[in-house]
């Protein structure tokens, strides 16, 4: 089985789980990818560096026909390993992955939102 997983960035996730004005990525691995390398292909792509910090949020389409969507944490090995589940269960099964980083501006410590 080959895996779909497509990053978000750059818009606004609205309440019903909807995007709007988001950009993104997307990348086929030929077996299931570990929460680790979908951390490290977002930094990667994203330019983040090891102090950078950088947020995963899933969606998962569970509307059964019609659009409804949730938003699950993407921190622990579990919760990637629960939604790889939820969306094989899902009329679309690709990953959807919205990602949020934010870059530390040096040594002053300030932070910069990376859209």
């Amino acid at each position: 089985m080959v895996y779909l997983v497509c990053w978000f960035y750059g818009g606004v996730v609205k309440e019903n789980g909807e995007f709007e004005n988001m950009k993104d990525v997307t990348r086929m691995f030929e077996v299931a990818p570990c929460l680790h390398e979908i951390v490290e292909c977002a930094r990667s792509h994203f330019s983040c560096g090891v102090d950078d910090e950088i947020s995963l949020k899933g969606r998962v389409d569970c509307g059964r026909g019609r659009a409804a969507y949730a938003l699950v944490d993407l921190k622990t090995d579990m919760e990637w390993d629960q939604f790889k589940r939820l969306v094989e269960q899902a009329s679309v099964s690709y990953l959807d992955v919205v990602v949020t980083s934010r870059k530390t501006a040096g040594r002053e410590g300030g932070t910069e939102v990376v859209p």
